[in-house]
């Protein structure tokens, strides 16, 4: 999908400054982008604003074409997006294989229904789940209740519910925090992995961020930083340095 943000403006009542301040960016189609800023800079609030889930005061948005200022355009989208948020907000109760099927259930029919309800996979989706699965270390994990987890790896199946559908765009929202070093190369290649999807992940991590060909930074809400090659000036520049709106 591509996306096109035109000077958009997000404030909140509680904050003194705005959230996302005059922001312009275009993303192709297919293209992985990973977002970098200090915290409260913006970064989840321009993934969140991709899906309509906050109120953009001044500006437009278009996914895929569509203006997220209509009510079917934003349905349209979020059917075809991907997304994960620092709560995995995972149902409790339920084995790992059911959360991470979860994520598909927009298109199930009433045999889907019945064997999810009883635990376990459509057939479907057991190939690609699998194969998933074991890419991110999770596939001995399957079927325990995820309350018996840990949080790195209920994270992972967090991220195995976004992807699991290919859905044509994925958000995801400090994806590897938490996770170790070689489990979060795992996990970000497993989110980079859906074919032809667009791919935004924000995250603090300099070296996550570099295995993306393109980097934008937010700082104090504005863009910042929005380049192929970020060097260690760069960085610095981002966490340090005075705001100078890219």
């Amino acid at each position: 999908m591509q996306i096109q943000m035109a000077d958009v403006l997000v404030s909140f009542k509680d904050r003194r400054s705005p959230a996302l301040s005059n922001v312009s960016l275009r993303v192709e189609e297919s293209e992985h982008v990973a977002l970098l800023g200090p915290s409260g800079s913006g970064k989840t609030t321009l993934l969140r604003s991709l899906l309509g889930a906050v109120p953009v005061q001044e500006g437009t948005i278009r996914v895929d074409g569509l203006d997220l200022a209509s009510t079917k355009a934003l349905r349209t989208i979020r059917r075809r997006t991907g997304s994960l948020w620092q709560n995995s907000c995972l149902v409790p109760g339920l084995r790992a294989q059911t959360n991470a099927i979860l994520g598909t259930s927009a298109v199930w029919g009433l045999r889907e229904w019945v064997t999810a309800l009883r635990g376990a996979v459509p057939r479907r989706y057991e190939e690609r789940l699998s194969s998933l699965a074991d890419d991110q270390g999770m596939g001995p994990y399957l079927r325990a209740r995820v309350e018996h987890l840990s949080g790195g790896q209920r994270q992972r199946i967090a991220v195995l519910r976004a992807v699991l559908p290919e859905p044509r765009l994925v958000l995801a929202d400090e994806p590897t925090s938490g996770l170790d070093p070689v489990t979060a190369q795992a996990a970000i290649r497993t989110l980079r992995g859906v074919p032809g999807a667009t791919v935004l992940v924000t995250t603090h991590d300099l070296a996550v961020a570099r295995q993306f060909p393109r980097v934008i930074a937010l700082r104090q809400g504005h863009l910042c930083f929005d380049g192929t090659d970020l060097s260690d000036q760069d960085s610095r520049q981002i966490y340090e340095g005075p705001v100078v709106p890219a």
